[in-house]
Parts: C-alpha cells; structure tokens; sequence
C-alpha cells in the first residue's frame, strides 16, 4: 500500500459542462440539472443528461507524470 509521501500530486484544472443531449441545454451547475429533470413541466429524465469533464494538466506536470509511468514500464 503506498504511503502519501509516495502518491505524486499533479497540480490540474479540470472543466465540468453537463448538458441535455436532447434539447442541447448547458447547464450552469448540478442543481439546475437536477431542477430540470424534477421539475414536471419537462420531459427531462437522467438519461438525457451527459456530463464531459476536461482535465488540463501543466506541462511541468505532464513530464512528472511521463517520467513515473516511464518507471513504472521498466519495472514490468
């Protein structure tokens, strides 16, 4: 089991867009969502609801995470 000091810690950004896949709608948060498929006046379900997630890593950060998995490939 690793210990946190071995855990390496990249710093990123991510970006959360959750939107109706039907009607094309963007919503602003998670509670908007929520609002539109409990609200009766709409036809929106959860299966309706996709959510894309980016994740941007630095470059500083990226040539971290390649040196460990390069580590981890010549340990196999």
């Amino acid at each position: 089991m690793a210990h946190d000091e071995d855990i390496l810690k990249i710093n990123c950004t991510t970006h959360v867009v959750i939107k109706n896949k039907i009607t094309g709608k963007v919503y602003k948060d998670e509670a908007e969502r929520d609002a539109d498929i409990n609200d009766p006046n709409t036809a929106t379900t959860a299966d309706h609801i996709q959510q894309d997630l980016t994740v941007e890593v630095s470059p500083k950060g990226l040539e971290a995470l390649k040196k460990v998995m390069s580590r981890n490939d010549n340990k196999s």
